[in-house]
């Protein structure tokens, strides 16, 4: 019998090509889920992705229990789409996320849960009630500054992922100190009634590393960042050669990949 009761799995580079809409999700994916959850294990996502875009992916997995996106700013049940938590920027915090975006990068687009990929130059203040900030496609060097200058003020929290588009380009996700995917995994640990010990977190980046922080047993796929497979137990097939039913098959249901 598996010591492992749940698997949280990133999507972007993990559970699916980045950008993807949900038509590379396979047949072997999709059956190892359905197979785990028939059986009992909890199987969800935590990923920086809106609700509207995760969703494809998540209904084409067959994934019945709350899912986390939004960087672990929001919870929602995919069956019902019903909120079930979020947690939100202060006003003050998005502020000043904006004025160090529009500072330090004169470019990139911004992207949070009431303002669809806008220019960055073309936003004069910060969007009310955001549950997320996300800089989408600026330079790694300058990324990697805004992030630094956020951490350091300690009023929001910010991660670093490869940008969707643009080689040596990135994308800055900025949400709530308590709202990372740390946070929003262990709030969903509760909810569904598993604990750390028994979960694993499966992922592909350095945003990955609060999913870690989380779980019993931390899975690398593949193609993961060198500073992700550092911190792993378990180094998975890449995205592209079915690691997520892989690893549902290899630690949950004790099957070899069919």
């Amino acid at each position: 019998m598996s010591a492992y009761k749940a698997l949280v799995t990133d999507l972007d580079g993990t559970a699916v090509k980045i950008s993807s809409e949900g038509s590379d999700v396979s047949e072997a994916a999709k059956r190892a889920v359905r197979v785990a959850q028939e059986k009992g294990f909890k199987i969800t996502c935590a990923t920086g992705r809106r609700w509207d875009s995760a969703k494809p992916i998540v209904k084409r997995l067959g994934i019945a229990s709350p899912c986390i996106v939004q960087g672990g700013s929001r919870i929602i049940d995919p069956v019902t789409e019903e909120t079930l938590w979020e947690k939100h920027l202060d006003a003050s915090a998005a502020e000043a996320t904006l004025d160090i975006f529009k500072r330090e990068s004169d470019s990139g687009d911004l992207l949070t849960s009431t303002v669809l990929h806008q220019p960055l130059h073309t936003i004069d203040r910060a969007p009310d009630n955001a549950q997320f900030m996300y800089l989408l496609n600026i330079p790694t060097e300058i990324g990697v500054r805004i992030a630094n200058t956020i951490n350091a003020q300690a009023f929001a929290v910010a991660h670093l992922t490869p940008a969707w588009d643009g080689e040596g380009k990135i994308d800055v996700h900025v949400t709530h100190p308590e709202a990372t995917k740390e946070h929003a995994i262990a709030i969903w640990q509760t909810m569904v009634g598993v604990s750390k010990e028994a979960t694993i977190g499966m992922g592909d980046s350095g945003n990955d590393i609060p999913l870690f922080l989380s779980a019993g047993l931390r899975v690398a796929v593949g193609n993961a960042t060198e500073d992700l497979k550092q911190l792993a137990d378990y180094i998975a097939p890449a995205q592209n050669d079915e690691a997520l039913a892989h690893v549902i098959n290899h630690f949950m249901l004790s099957e070899k990949l069919q």
